[in-house]
């Protein structure tokens, strides 16, 4: 029953992966022109959407395998894994379509960039209080 569930929740993400592939840029009829993106645009959207896939996934892998831990800490990270590969290829289909970052993109890269590690640190320093805070109860 296991093995069932996790072959079909294979099928299922590659079917999808299959169809997001096919995702084309906005036509030049639609009166914007050429639409080009920031470099790097394709490679966000295929991380985020492996992550969303990923987690998912690995949510059914801990409950066949019966360690939901494992599960939930795999997920994101073959998410992770898979999205990059997603991302790339759809970064080398839309290749002409690409324009270099800005001044002002880069900038708020830079910012976005600090922002998240700074929150990161922060909430597993937390974490690590909590923990610490409620083993001495």
């Amino acid at each position: 029953m296991a093995l069932l569930i996790i072959l079909g929740s294979l099928a299922i993400l590659l079917l999808v992966i299959g169809l997001l592939l096919n995702i084309g840029v906005k036509k030049d009829n639609d009166g914007q022109g050429h639409v080009t993106y920031p470099k790097g645009y394709w490679l966000v959207r295929g991380i985020a959407l492996g992550i969303l896939l990923g987690v998912p996934l690995g949510i059914v892998l801990g409950i066949a395998t019966g360690n939901i831990g494992l599960g939930i800490a795999l997920g994101p990270a073959m998410g992770l894994a898979l999205g990059s590969a997603i991302g790339s290829v759809l970064e080398r289909k839309h290749k002409e379509n690409l324009r270099p970052l800005t001044e002002e993109e880069k900038r708020a890269q830079r910012i976005l960039v600090v922002f998240t590690i700074s929150l990161l640190v922060l909430g597993v320093t937390a974490l690590f209080t909590m923990f610490y805070l409620f083993g001495m109860m």
